[in-house]
């Protein structure tokens, strides 16, 4: 029963939900104002807990009071994965009926023949302990027995579906352990279809958005704010989002020290080929990591000696909050650099940002 179900599928599905600049969440997150990535994380939660549950079930005791309820946690479990997996049928597939609906599969000895797997599982679940004392079947009211050991050679348990009308026959339901773990694998299997779909969606997702030219501006701070926007609709990835907003902080910087005009105006020209990168992979719908972000990287001498400095500061700038030793940092900057950016409280923060990458990366 152990080797019948492994977490690697779920876990497996799992990156790729996450995966693709976290496309399902972007798409998921509001659709038609509901929030389905929510809904998505609860049913791989619960198939997770249900399949490691699965696997290190232990083995069925002799005790027949200790069995029944240990066969009811079986059954939950599985339950607890073909719900989750029909609420991720629901979010991903096109088809809304039921998965596995009318298959008549898993089940050989089914005591209401008229039962589809779906339907006849669901009878198990409530004669084995959902709700056995309350049983509607054949439009009588039943309820079920204490589980004993089958007499048939193809049931591990049975029980007795007493009925509330007087004089009307009781009738048996065996339960198979190994037809409901085939009803289990199947079922978690189908994981294997909904990722297929996924796939599908995000390829189909990425040409939609790839027809759809991104707007060329000549100036390049133009170009950016129109970047931004496009990479905001374009799986709005925080790691090209965050590039592009420092990318805008430096081209939107007015440099008003004459002797930093120069190396500021080069330091702009070098970054070219990095807005016409992002412009590139998101016209193309291709997330991928940056070939030219290494200019907006620090890359001198002063990385190492302004380590502490430079990591209070970069998060003051991004983080928008006062920072009481920020004056600090500013004359350890013209310390280390003999004045040369005059670093001040009273330049405007796009400035004192391209200031720092000036001197980080000379």
């Amino acid at each position: 029963m152990r080797n019948v179900v492994s977490d690697d599928k779920i876990n497996d599905f799992r990156d790729l939900v996450n995966s693709n600049s976290s496309f399902v969440y972007q798409i998921y997150k509001d659709k038609g104002g509901k929030n389905l990535f929510n809904l998505v994380c609860s049913a791989m939660d619960w198939i997770t807990v249900s399949v490691r549950h699965l696997e290190n079930v232990p083995e069925f005791d002799k005790n027949i009071d200790s069995q029944c309820i240990q066969v009811y946690s079986l059954i939950s479990s599985i339950d607890l994965v073909f719900e989750s997996i029909k609420q991720l049928h629901r979010v991903f597939m096109s088809d809304k009926r039921e998965p596995f609906y009318g298959e008549k599969k898993c089940f050989s000895e089914r005591l209401f023949a008229d039962e589809d797997d779906n339907n006849y599982f669901k009878t198990i679940r409530a004669c084995f302990g959902a709700h056995p004392v309350n049983l509607n079947q054949e439009n009588s009211k039943r309820f079920a027995s204490w589980p004993f050991p089958s007499n048939f050679n193809t049931g591990d348990l049975s029980v007795c579906l007493y009925s509330r009308d007087v004089g009307k026959e009781d009738l048996t339901l065996n339960i198979n352990i190994n037809e409901l773990m085939e009803f289990l694998k199947i079922r978690y299997d189908y994981l294997d279809v909904i990722a297929d779909r996924i796939e599908t969606l995000f390829v189909e997702y990425q040409h939609k958005l790839a027809k759809e030219k991104i707007e060329i501006k000549s100036d390049p701070l133009e170009q950016l704010y129109v970047l931004r926007s496009e990479s905001e609709k374009r799986l709005d990835n925080d790691y090209y989002n965050g590039v592009i907003n420092d990318l805008t902080m430096i081209f939107d910087a007015e440099v008003t020290d004459a002797d930093l005009v120069p190396l500021a105006d080069k330091y702009k020209e070098s970054l070219l080929p990095l807005i016409e990168e992002i412009k590139t992979n998101l016209q193309e719908m291709n997330i991928v990591d940056l070939e030219n972000d290494n200019k907006l990287r620090a890359s001198s001498d002063l990385k190492k000696e302004l380590s502490y400095e430079l990591g209070k500061f970069y998060t003051w700038v991004h983080g928008n909050r006062n920072d009481p030793l920020l004056e600090y940092y500013f004359e350890r900057f013209n310390t280390s650099t003999d004045g040369k950016f005059k670093f001040t409280k009273n330049d405007d923060i796009k400035l004192t940002f391209l200031k720092a990458k000036l001197m980080t990366t000379e």
